[in-house]
């Protein structure tokens, strides 16, 4: 059959997918959406990374700004603290001041002044007790005073007698120092000091190839945190910036809710600029405060990185670009045989195995076709082999046997084994016709099957009346003990529905008895190598089995081992016995299900509560209080359920356990002998 003709036999629905979402489509599709995300995730980390990259350099430099500029402002103090020291030791100084003339005095301090080189640029010399001799700024006090006194008196206090401090002179922040002036004995405080303005402010930014701002601010922390200050309230005092610059920076530096370690984004005149402030005066909250101000422009870097941009956007576009035209003349060479391929397995999709598909070559395409061929002969076996194995076995056991190579052998798992049994089938099948018996028993089984599927557990085989399931094998899940306790409740009520159609029906009704245990086993393969069965095998099997046979003893609808019980928790029990079944040499604690917390009655948990105390007594060989307390829950009961009920079955083993010579230590273990 020629390809043209399997593509006119492909329904119209088939032939609009492959037009218009053909491979080749997809393929570009699928190209753009690998590689649009890559790119873009990798355009966005090195962007990232970039702008990191340049925020941390810029914090760098202004931190390196900072150290400069402190250290530029402590060589000045330095150098003052040389002069003024210099002037204690000046004879001609030393001589002038000796006259006492004011006059006098100014004239050699002038000349020192003068001599300093511009290194000092205010001297005012003071009595010991604080009264101003000279002061040639002449700022008119006569005595010291606020932080000038301060100053004194905390170099008086100091080990050396020198302090030093910044004190606003006539509207300009001065670097002031003071020391003692010694004739031998202490005579005069000589107060030196040079101005931070913008003569300082350029010699730093000489250095630090920055720009450099001294601002005074007052009454500014008045405002809420991360507020910017008024520009009323703020003043430049000295800068290396324009004018308009300096407006600029006044109106957007934060200076409230700021350390002097935040780095600031400030927008100038040529761009956006770092900002580092460094406190000189005052502390946070006084009236006035004096900040200097590092700054450096962000604009060398941001050209870098724009250019950079620029760059690896044409680069992955270029990339992109040849990816597409590569991936074009890719599909072109397999679209025709991928299509030929994707009609053969629509086919196969729709349950025909029967065609065969063609490609010529011998390239990878060639031999998926062959591959395809092959698959659709293979799953045309294994579909009537899973049809018909599905019909044996469960769905899961299925499933196991066809996903895994089949062998003798098992594996160790822990699961939860229940057994579901009629009570009374016998006599149903004495007072019945075969034919009813096995119509009654179908649909007893298939109901069960039913709810045992639908808790998530596996049905591994039925014994003529009898249902062997199995949670945890041959898959595992987390909560497997606890679906069999819901899959062994779910059963009592599935009962009550039935027996409503047996009742109808004018059939005998049916009790089943239930019987759970979780513990170790071996789940596999069993049998022959011609014949093999799914199942699981141990002593927890067997005692599942057991339990269930004792429901009949204890006219119980069900009984589950403590292991069980203590797998799942979460439910309402009561304990029934502690027993040794037959085969088995340790006693086992056996409990009845009553159902979940919200679905048990308060009157249960009161006769819950009246049995365990009448089990108690039982236990302790106190036959008359036991006695009186199982036979009030017997009268408590409808008088045709009380000659089968559980009490009963108390009642009548203490009429002979009384009369024997128990041991004081008795434990209370019934030993069953038979199945």
């Amino acid at each position: 059959m020629s390809r043209e003709r399997v593509i006119d036999e492909v329904p119209s629905a088939v032939m609009a997918f492959f037009s218009f979402r053909s491979f080749r489509t997809r393929l570009l599709v699928f190209l753009l959406a690998l590689l649009l995300p890559v790119l873009l995730g990798i355009y966005i980390f090195v962007n990232r990374e970039n702008n990191q990259y340049t925020t941390d350099t810029i914090d760098s430099y202004l931190e390196l700004g900072a150290d400069v500029f402190d250290f530029t402002r402590e060589e000045h103090k330095n150098t003052l603290l040389t002069i003024t020291s210099t002037m204690t030791r000046d004879w001609g100084f030393r001589n002038a001041f000796g006259t006492g003339d004011p006059y006098t005095i100014i004239d050699a301090a002038d000349n020192i002044l003068l001599r300093s080189l511009g290194a000092a640029d205010m001297m005012l010399i003071s009595s010991m007790d604080g009264e101003v001799i000279i002061d040639t700024k002449t700022q008119g006090f006569e005595h010291l005073e606020g932080e000038w006194l301060a100053l004194m008196e905390a170099a008086a206090n100091s080990d050396n007698g020198i302090g030093d401090a910044i004190i606003n002179v006539l509207g300009v922040p001065y670097q002031i120092t003071v020391i003692p002036l010694f004739l031998p004995t202490p005579v005069a405080w000589i107060f030196g000091g040079f101005p931070l303005d913008n003569d300082f402010t350029d010699t730093v930014k000489q250095s630090i190839v920055s720009d450099v701002s001294i601002v005074e601010y007052r009454n500014g922390f008045g405002a809420e945190a991360g507020a910017s200050i008024n520009a009323s309230e703020v003043e430049v005092i000295a800068s290396t910036l324009q004018p308009a610059d300096q407006l600029r920076l006044t109106e957007q530096l934060q200076l409230t809710g700021m350390t002097y370690t935040d780095t600031q984004r400030i927008v100038l005149a040529d761009g956006e600029y770092g900002t580092l402030m460094r406190s000189l005066y005052g502390e946070p909250g006084a009236p006035l405060q004096i900040v200097a101000v590092i700054q450096k422009s962000y604009n060398e870097n941001i050209e870098n990185l724009e250019a950079f941009q620029r760059v690896l956007l044409q680069f992955y576009l270029a990339v992109l670009a040849l990816s597409l035209i590569a991936v074009i003349f890719l599909a072109r060479s397999v679209t025709r045989p991928i299509l030929d391929l994707a009609i053969r397995v629509k086919h196969i999709e729709e349950g025909d195995y029967g065609q065969s598909v063609k490609v010529r070559g011998k390239d990878e395409i060639s031999q998926l076709a062959g591959s395809v061929n092959n698959m659709a002969l293979g799953l045309a076996e294994k579909e009537k082999v899973r049809d018909l194995l599905g019909k044996v076995v469960s769905h899961e056991i299925a499933e196991e046997l066809l996903s895994k190579k089949i062998e003798l052998g098992g594996e160790e798992r822990i699961v939860t084994v229940l057994f579901a049994d009629i009570k009374g089938f016998t006599t149903l099948c004495e007072t019945s016709a075969p034919e009813e018996v096995l119509t009654i028993l179908n649909r007893y089984l298939s109901e069960i099957t039913k709810v045992i599927e639908d808790n998530h557990g596996v049905v591994d085989k039925y014994t003529g009346d009898s249902v062997m399931a199995l949670f945890g094998a041959p898959l595992t899940r987390p909560n497997d003990a606890e679906n069999a306790v819901r899959a062994g409740l779910a059963i009592a009520k599935c009962m009550v529905e039935l027996n409503s159609i047996n009742r109808a029906e004018g059939v005998a009704l049916m009790e089943a008895g239930i019987g759970i245990h979780t513990g170790l086993v071996v789940a596999g393969n069993l049998g022959s190598q011609n014949r093999l069965n799914y199942t699981v095998i141990g002593d927890s099997v067997n005692l599942s089995a057991r339990l269930e046979g004792l429901t009949r003893k204890y006219n119980t609808p069900n009984i589950v081992s403590e292991t069980c019980r203590q797998h799942v928790p979460g439910f309402v029990y009561q304990e029934l016995d502690i027993v040794q079944v037959a085969g088995k040499s340790e006693p086992v604690r056996i409990y009845q299900v009553i159902g979940a917390p919200e679905d048990v009655t308060a009157q249960q948990q009161e006769t819950l509560s009246v049995f365990a105390q009448a089990l108690a007594m039982y236990r302790a060989q106190k036959w008359a209080q036991a006695t009186q307390l199982f036979e009030s829950l017997q009268h408590a009961l409808p008088a045709s359920e009380r000659a089968e009920s559980l009490y009963s079955v108390y009642l009548e083993r203490m009429s002979y356990l009384h009369k024997r010579d128990l041991p004081k230590d008795w434990d209370g273990v019934f030993v069953f002998d038979r199945k």
